[in-house]
């Protein structure tokens, strides 16, 4: 009987917490047994950091960098980067490849990274199969990427 209970106190507790989609509100309420906070801040500082947590919520990915091995237009690009994407994972079939299309180009990339010194180890092992390969940035990569 006692567990039951405190499962349904852990439950409707953590529902509270769900419920409280302000970080304000969520540093300055109280439990049981826990200490007290108090936020003394002026009205616009409190506004700003509400706009930044938007503003997070709703971007798409993150800045990070990835391997750029072809870029190509014309009626023939689209084939072309097809080729490039299968002679890569023959060589490489654990990495992840993005072909895209960003008009006017075609593009190959491959990897996720969130830092350019992270993807030089996989440049230098395509540039024996992909010589003119180089590092890019990708201004909205997906977090679940990395």
């Amino acid at each position: 009987m006692g567990k039951l209970i405190i499962v349904i106190l852990w439950v409707f507790g953590s529902l509270s917490l769900v419920a409280q989609n302000d970080v304000f509100e969520r540093v300055q309420s109280r439990s049981t047994g826990e200490g007290q906070v108090s936020i003394r801040q002026s009205p616009g500082v409190e506004r700003m950091m509400k706009d930044y947590l938007q503003s997070n919520r709703s971007a798409s990915g993150v800045e990070g960098y990835r391997i750029q091995l072809y870029s190509g237009t014309g009626n023939n690009s689209k084939q072309e980067a097809q080729e490039v994407r299968s002679k890569l994972l023959g060589l490489f079939p654990e990495e992840n490849v993005f072909v895209e299309y960003n008009a006017p180009f075609m593009r190959v990339r491959v990897g996720s990274f969130r830092h350019k010194h992270e993807a030089l180890p996989l440049l230098r092992k395509l540039k024996s199969s992909f010589p003119s390969c180089y590092i890019v940035r990708d201004a909205s990569i997906p977090l679940r990427e990395f």
